[in-house]
């Protein structure tokens, strides 16, 4: 396995993403918690916690001491299914859930989080990103787009203007179309969002008298689709940007580890002096997707409304999904092990990939991503790739992903596909690549009008 300098480093440097020298934020207002009426949606303006909710936290603080409980709508623990679970990692140690853990797992929990899971995330937090203090909590989702939900409800009234990359996950563009915002897709250069195209805009939006945007959402390490590394730099004018024209970011991060180069570069939250980031993290796309367990971190005022339109939604993630993911983040060794042998695999894919393309490079543009799980392809002499991917593609046996399905706007023509590159068939790349080549030339002389049967 090659490992980089920083995979060979003690697990407390591995999980490094601060920087040591953050006073030059210090010239921002930290918001107080008046401040942040501003940014709630109607909708979050409108939640309140419930009778049963404010039983349970009186509980909790008690320490649960109130033992004859005639309140809860709880199973009997007697009731339940399972005496014992015992998992097998892949390194052949064992999680073993039992006794009052395992009931535990098999109950209902607060929608903060289980206690001990909530607890340990709150550790890695200030291990990980060494946030500048603040008052910040933490609430664990059903997975990070559960995350982006949540912010967006809270954050997001129908019609509000949003901004965000000009192309981005496509799951964020479902969410936003539910309230039917006015999407600000700001273009990007290799080194992500590019700021001075995103102030002319807040700028001609203030001359116009125009609603001005409270949230910004960004994928800052290797952005989807397109494999962007936001650097540090770029990242400070960002934030300034956040305070000055006074907007949240949102940093949704999970690709944080899937980071292919030597650069680490310190996270949003970790430069947020004022109380403007809220950061969405799993471990979704660096070990595994189907637990469906991710939190989100940040100003505690946001969080308390973000846990109560969890409950009104979900009640809270599985308990027993949280006790696995609990068991894995508190030996942080073979997290690391499992960070670096999972980002070696995806990066060997990476290289695979790549290298096959060039052997079209006279049909496509690309960049090599700086990690993540994609490449982001432009297909010379396609406007629009559309009928390439629904119809032309599936003909030759190979499914693609259309570039238009990650602009907010999706009738708008696109040139691009996104390839993922983390499942391919090394064994057959080869192959595939030709077929991306035929399947390309077959749509040119489509477009230039001769008569082919499709």
């Amino acid at each position: 396995m090659e490992m980089s300098q920083r995979d060979s480093e003690d697990s407390e440097s591995f999980f490094k993403y601060y920087s040591d020298d953050n006073s030059y934020f210090n010239k921002y207002k930290k918001l107080e918690k008046e401040d942040f009426e501003y940014f709630l949606s109607r909708r979050g303006l409108t939640q309140k916690i419930t009778p049963t909710q404010q039983l349970s936290e009186l509980a909790e603080k008690y320490d649960r001491k109130v033992n004859k409980n005639l309140s809860e709508g709880m199973n009997n623990e007697l009731t339940f299914p399972f005496t014992d679970i015992e998992i097998t990692k892949n390194n052949g140690t064992k999680i073993i859930i039992r006794g009052e853990e395992l009931e535990h797992s098999q109950q209902y929990l607060s929608p903060k989080g289980l206690p001990r899971l909530h607890s340990e995330l709150m550790n890695i937090l200030e291990e990980v990103h060494r946030p500048p203090p603040l008052e910040r909590d933490l609430l664990v989702t059903n997975g990070t787009h559960h995350g982006l939900q949540l912010c967006t409800d809270v954050l997001v009234d129908p019609g509000d203007p949003v901004v965000g990359t000009e192309y981005s996950y496509i799951g964020l563009h479902a969410i936003l179309r539910q309230y039917e915002v006015e999407y600000l897709g700001i273009p990007e250069d290799k080194h992500g969002l590019i700021p001075e195209i995103l102030v002319s805009v807040l700028n001609e939006r203030l001359t116009k008298g125009l609603k001005m945007p409270k949230v910004m959402y960004l994928i800052p390490t290797v952005s989807n689709p397109t494999g962007y590394l936001m650097t540090e730099e770029r990242k400070q004018k960002i934030y300034e940007i956040a305070c000055k024209y006074n907007m949240m970011i949102v940093e949704d991060d999970v690709y944080m580890y899937l980071n292919y180069t030597d650069m680490t570069v310190p996270s949003f939250l970790s430069m947020d002096t004022a109380g403007r980031v809220l950061r969405v993290s799993s471990l979704s796309k660096v070990m595994m997707a189907g637990l469906r367990v991710g939190w989100v971190t940040g100003p505690t005022e946001l969080i308390t409304t973000m846990q109560l339109a969890s409950y009104s939604q979900i009640v809270h993630p599985c308990s027993l999904a949280q006790t696995i993911v609990l068991h894995l983040v508190t030996d942080r060794e073979y997290i690391k092990d499992q960070i670096v042998k999972n980002r070696d695999f995806y990066k060997k894919q990476l290289n695979a990939v790549h290298d096959a393309l060039t052997t079209i490079e006279d049909l496509i543009e690309w960049e090599k991503p700086d990690g993540g799980y994609y490449i982001w392809v432009k297909i010379r002499g396609i406007e629009d790739v559309r009928n390439m991917v629904y119809q032309t593609s599936f003909i030759h046996g190979l499914m693609l992903e259309p570039g238009h399905g990650f602009s907010y706007d999706h009738d708008k023509p696109c040139p691009y596909i996104r390839l993922t590159f983390t499942k391919a068939n090394l064994d057959t790349l080869e192959d595939d690549v030709k077929t991306i080549g035929d399947i390309i030339r077959h749509e040119i002389r489509l477009s230039e009008g001769k008569n082919l049967e499709r």
